[in-house]
């Protein structure tokens, strides 16, 4: 049975993030092992941006790695490519932001929700606090998904989905 999956802002090879978002120094590795883990090369996966920063010679080799079809919503960080750069480099398909089912995909949290949409799924803010990002305010429409919170693996849609609190993990403040 196919399934979709979705992740964000992995930073494959960014350094920084790992300082950041206190993620562990070999995270890169980490979320590598455990997408092969669950996402098979007929499932759907879904990534909301922030594929990759540094070495971009290694994204196709990484992408070329990780099952799945792959779709990106383009990251503020993957803006500097195009969609048909990211599609050379290994999705399917790339694009701003996108309807799925019921959900409005996006990379930054959305301040309305696309006709016929319940939900704005989004990435961008990791397990940043307010301190990082004072002009944040939640709505009631808003799911963030974070990698910090899915211990570094894609998740299922659905279950996602239905259960939004079931994927937050204790918030380790950035700094």
């Amino acid at each position: 049975m196919k399934v979709t999956w979705l992740i964000s802002d992995t930073h494959f090879n960014h350094d920084r993030i790992a300082t950041y978002c206190k993620r562990p120094d070999n995270f890169t590795d980490i979320i590598i092992k455990r997408w092969q883990e669950v996402v098979k090369a007929e499932d759907l996966i879904i990534h909301l941006g922030d594929v990759a920063i540094g070495n971009r010679r290694r994204v196709k080799d990484i992408l070329s790695d990780l099952p799945g079809r792959k779709v990106l919503i383009l990251g503020n960080h993957d803006r500097m490519h195009g969609p048909d750069w990211w599609m050379d480099q290994g999705f399917a398909f790339a694009c701003q932001a996108m309807k799925y089912r019921n959900c409005w995909l996006t990379h930054e949290p959305s301040t309305s929700l696309a006709d016929g949409c319940t939900v704005n799924i989004h990435g961008h803010l990791h397990n940043f606090t307010r301190e990082v990002h004072p002009d944040y305010k939640a709505k009631s429409f808003h799911r963030l998904l974070a990698v910090e919170y899915t211990n570094y693996r894609p998740v299922n849609f659905d279950k996602f989905v239905a259960h939004p609190e079931k994927f937050k993990a204790t918030i380790h403040l950035c700094e």
